[in-house]
């Protein structure tokens, strides 16, 4: 799974990494059951501060995904 975040969007960083995992899985690219890459890693392959990415996951698990 290969997530991209554009810096210059007017649509918040967290609300990007949401939409890319819920793409990634209605595409087929994530099952069920599994796994995504821990914050800090997802962070730092984004470049990205860990809470924005703490944020996205807490946002996909409240919404079931």
């Amino acid at each position: 799974m290969l997530l991209r975040v554009d810096p210059h969007s007017s649509e918040p960083i967290f609300e990007q990494v949401v939409f890319q995992v819920k793409a990634a899985v209605a595409r087929g690219e994530l099952a069920s059951g599994d796994r995504l890459p821990s914050v800090r890693e997802l962070a730092r392959s984004l470049a990205i501060n860990p809470n924005t990415v703490a944020r996205a996951y807490q946002t996909l698990e409240g919404q079931g995904v």
